[in-house]
């Protein structure tokens, strides 16, 4: 029993450092870009109301100015107005949790750029998450998407990596408190368009 205690706070562990965000940097570094050109991105279609999971490790990565990040490319349906951005942390203890914060480029039908949004939030208190009843940790945002807008491309800022940003962490059964989380680039996330 002894033994087996040590192996699974050592797998525990490992899966800790496992999603350091300073490992996402170096992976991201060294990672090809692709889509230089918007023309070149392959926009998938969603359904209003279907929610979509994503992994960003298993997403091209583009140039956004001067830094490098996955991208999720989606044709936004004509009846859209919203989309909602689900930013589950990795990690197994909240000390060493990671978490990436969603950015959105929209594009015109000729694949112009119109807009580029960051989610709005009062910092000083704290990025809001919630602690859902499967037990995941999770950041979510909702954007308004102009009538003109045809794509969307979700992505995050890397130059944010390896920073802490503090949250208010409310858990479903009530109260909140103050914690720390790392942003990095990779992450699961999960996209509903409204």
């Amino acid at each position: 029993m002894k033994k087996l205690t040590i192996v699974l706070l050592l797998l525990l562990l490992l899966s800790g450092c496992a999603n350091s965000a300073k490992n996402d940097l170096a992976i991201l570094k060294n990672h090809t870009v692709c889509c230089i050109n918007l023309n070149d991105i392959t926009f998938v279609a969603q359904q209003t109301k279907q929610f979509i999971h994503f992994d960003l490790k298993k997403q091209p990565v583009r140039l956004f100015g001067d830094a490098k990040s996955p991208f999720i490319a989606i044709e936004k349906p004509s009846d859209s107005r919203f989309a909602q951005v689900f930013s589950y942390a990795n990690g197994v203890f909240i000390q060493n949790a990671t978490l990436v914060y969603p950015q959105l480029l929209l594009l015109d039908k000729s694949k112009q750029i119109i807009q580029h949004l960051k989610p709005y939030e009062a910092w000083q208190n704290g990025l809001p998450t919630i602690l859902g009843l499967d037990g995941k940790l999770y950041y979510k945002t909702q954007f308004t998407l102009p009538s003109e807008a045809k794509y969307l491309i979700f992505y995050t800022d890397s130059g944010l990596n390896n920073k802490k940003t503090t949250i208010n962490w409310r858990s479903q059964v009530g109260g909140s408190e103050y914690r720390y989380l790392t942003l990095t680039s990779f992450a699961k996330i999960g996209i509903k368009l409204l």
